[in-house]
């Protein structure tokens, strides 16, 4: 979608037919729209909205609380009994197809001086044919919200002044619903959901229709899922409950490091906290070391048996048995022969003849001469190995000793910092503290809960597993259910392929958009060496790391976070491939100049078509410099104090 004009008539300052083009070249991309507040940016801002949407689309709220639509001035020039019309005209483009989309709101003036207006505005829309001649769409709301769906509008047109609320630490559902609604996923949601629910019908008509075995498993199968279903949400509900009490401790820490009776104290617990992650990470890697080594020194375990091989073969050498001194080939080829080595003939069940016959049944196969000597060459490898293996798992086992010694001393340093916040003689610090520590104890008690509903889950789900076996064995027997049981499977099968395809799809677009952001986000904040990384993890906490490793969100400026929520929004609008301008009320106005420097240099890259409601004050000096190779149209809103209305000037 790329926005080409906007056309005015009495909407709320601006009286009378006025106009607005937008720019659309690639090279210069920028509209400019300067006003001081009060002018009316909000309202041309708000006449953008309101003409493609109208105050709700699907319950969801567009244009709420902004007082009279229709311009005061028009209602005042007319006469009572008069008509007053207000409307807004939008021309765009989108998928190679011109669009005019136009809201009228119309009312007639009593004699009270007031305007009663019509209950329902006019929503109309027109697409051009290829021969230039216009056809009126007959679904306008359903183009429109399939265009660019009014839930994913406002990640597009967006209030400069809001945001930096994705950068806030409570905004985790935030952030989600917005890659959800920008990226369309609530579409295979809804797919499942839909799926799901005929799934479920299906189960409860096969259930009626079938007669004992089916009927009682399918009735397992389902109160199974359901409990799993109360699982899944309640293990949903664990971890909103410790992502908050994390919050909480977040801003408990801050506070103490903030306060000078506590703050050395909160320092050491930082430096402890830290450094006992690295030695839990490092007793992890060296316990899954021991595992690895224990696992292939399965030889130790056989060393009385290789010994006993070892002295058993080393005695079969030393009676000359293995080797053999003369090859079982050989005497049986003299026994076929019937002729000695010496070239005499020998006669059957002679003397010569019994003696071969002895030393044959002494004598063992040259494969299996062979296949002993070399076992008995690797008997020989097993001790070295064994040595070298239960050496390195000694080793192992020391340093795994020594950890737990570290963690164990780091952690009653830990509690002895709590302990010294605990009995601080100020209230406020020893309330602080008390509350972490029941925010901890919260988080223990959450992960154990979510622990056990882990393992709940997999039961139920394997158990699950058993019983559409049986119920496919089942299904087979009853001919008459056949075609439900084939609904039911389809249904059953296309819902989970959907929940794994949605979750899939969801974590690729989540570390795509953490990429974007990142990258973005280095070249708009001015303090890049300071900021070493920027997350968005699995549960869409948008965090930034610092240069120390340390999470640096609840420490961001206004304007920082303003600009790694902007910085979001633009990775959102590239890795969604959706084809939106960005529409920015007051952008500026809660930055630095050295922010919005860093941001007009780069803005204008991040978006195919960009328009700006500024005042003169956010667009100035080196900012407007940055600017000013990407602006194609330019417009000043000029005021009237006599009339109180707005002109629309082309600069």
């Amino acid at each position: 979608m790329k926005l080409e004009r906007i056309e005015l008539e009495n909407f709320r300052l601006y009286y009378g037919q006025q106009r607005l083009n937008f720019a659309r070249d690639k090279e210069r991309n920028v509209t400019v729209i300067h006003g001081i507040n009060g002018t009316g940016k909000t309202s041309l801002f708000l006449a953008i909205n309101w003409c493609l949407y109208g105050r709700n689309v699907e319950n969801i709220k567009v244009v709420d609380n902004v007082g009279e639509l229709v311009s005061k001035e028009a209602i005042s020039r007319a006469n009572p009994g008069d008509e007053v019309r207000a409307s807004v005209t939008i021309a765009f483009l989108h998928n190679g197809h011109r669009f005019t989309a136009k809201r009228t709101l119309t009312g007639s003036k009593l004699l009270t001086g007031n305007l009663a207006l019509n209950e329902l505005d006019q929503f109309t829309m027109m697409r051009q044919k290829p021969d230039g001649r216009a056809e009126t769409v007959l679904n306008p709301l359903g183009t429109m919200n399939a265009i660019l769906p009014v839930n994913a509008r406002e990640y597009f047109f967006f209030d400069g002044e809001k945001i930096d609320n994705f950068a806030k630490p409570e905004a985790a559902a935030q952030v989600k619903d917005a890659i959800y609604l920008v990226l369309k996923l609530e579409i295979l949601d809804r797919a499942q959901r839909h799926l799901e629910k005929s799934a479920a019908t299906y189960r409860r008509d096969l259930k009626q229709a079938s007669g004992g075995e089916l009927r009682d498993l399918i009735e397992k199968d389902e109160n199974l899922r359901q409990e799993r279903d109360k699982a899944h949400k309640r293990k949903s509900e664990l971890s909103a409950q410790i992502e908050s009490a994390k919050n909480k401790i977040s801003d408990i820490n801050q506070r103490l490091r903030d306060s000078q009776n506590a703050k050395a104290l909160q320092q050491q617990r930082d430096r402890l906290e830290k450094d006992l992650k690295q030695r839990r990470v490092e007793l992890t890697d060296v316990v899954e070391i021991i595992r690895e080594k224990t696992t292939t020194a399965y030889s130790a375990l056989a060393q009385p048996a290789i010994k006993q091989a070892l002295v058993i073969l080393n005695e079969k050498r030393e009676r000359g048995e293995i080797p053999s001194s003369i090859r079982q080939q050989f005497i049986q080829d003299l026994l076929e022969q019937m002729v000695c080595i010496c070239g005499r003939p020998f006669a059957e069940h002679g003397p010569e003849h019994q003696h071969l016959l002895r030393l044959m049944d002494s004598t063992v196969p040259g494969s299996l001469e062979d296949d002993v000597l070399d076992t008995s060459a690797a008997l020989h490898t097993f001790g070295d190995k064994n040595t070298q293996q239960l050496a390195d798992i000694d080793t192992q086992m020391r340093r795994r000793s020594e950890l737990i010694e570290i963690i164990r001393d780091l952690e009653a340093e830990l509690d002895d910092v709590s302990r010294q916040l605990k009995g601080s003689p100020l209230e406020e610090i020893s309330r602080l503290e008390k509350q972490r520590h029941d925010y901890s104890m919260d988080i223990d008690g959450y992960n154990l809960e979510a622990g056990a509903l882990s393992q709940r889950i997999e039961k139920m789900s394997k158990d699950i597993g058993d019983l559409e076996k049986q119920i496919a064995k089942a299904q087979k027997e009853e001919k008459r259910e056949r075609e439900l049981s084939t609904k039911l499977e389809l249904a059953q099968k296309a819902a989970d392929a959907i929940t794994d395809m949605y979750q899939v799809f969801a974590d690729n677009m989540r570390e795509q958009i953490e990429a974007r952001t990142k990258e973005t986000f280095r070249k708009l904040v001015w303090k890049e060496s300071h900021f070493q990384d920027v997350q968005l993890d699995a549960d869409f906490n948008l965090g930034v790391i610092d240069r120390y490793g340390q999470p640096a969100r609840p420490e961001l400026s206004a304007g920082e976070r303003q600009v790694l929520s902007l910085s979001f929004i633009a990775a959102m609008a590239q890795v969604s491939g959706e084809e939106a301008p960005l529409v920015m009320d007051t952008p500026f106005g809660r930055l630095s100049s050295d922010h919005r420097n860093s941001i007009t240099e780069q803005l204008p890259k991040l978006a195919d078509q960009l328009i700006l409601f500024v005042t003169d004050e956010e667009l100035r000096d080196q900012a407007r410099q940055n600017l000013n190779q990407y602006i194609g149209v330019e417009y000043r809103l000029n005021f009237d104090k006599i009339t109180s209305c707005t002109a629309i000037e082309e600069v």
